[in-house]
């Protein structure tokens, strides 16, 4: 009779399973709040490194400037005798949602200060300065 018992069943490791689980899930959550505005920082990135080019026309474009906002506007604002000057270096400082619309991007530009803050549209990537 003894002999006839069923061999014992390893037992079931949930406890691995599940701190595996939260540790995933964790991770994917920290990614996601760090990469949140990764599209927005890119798009400053992109237009500053345009800047940096010399290359005007094309850093005009990326603005994505409404129709008041004309070409020598935007030349007096960002060319070699803007605020900043020509553009050699920056840093992106950090970036924050500004409700479902906006993310606004903190960036350094040529160890400028104070820091400019620049608005970005979630959905067509379009570049404005922060008033607020």
């Amino acid at each position: 009779m003894l002999l006839d018992a069923k061999p014992a069943k390893p037992p079931v490791k949930i406890g691995r399973y599940l701190l595996l689980g939260v540790g995933v899930l964790f991770l994917g959550t920290l990614l996601c709040f760090i990469f949140w505005n990764y599209a927005e920082e890119h798009a400053v990135s992109r237009f500053l490194t345009t800047l940096e080019r010399g290359d005007y026309p094309e850093a005009y474009r990326l603005w994505q400037p409404s129709p008041s906002y004309r070409y020598e506007d935007f030349l007096r604002d960002w060319g070699e005798k803007g605020d900043y000057g020509r553009v050699r270096r920056f840093r992106i400082i950090n970036s924050k949602s500004k409700g479902s619309k906006t993310v606004l991007v903190k960036v350094k530009i040529n160890n400028v200060d104070p820091p400019l803050e620049i608005a970005v549209d979630r959905k067509n990537k379009g570049l404005s300065y922060w008033i607020f």
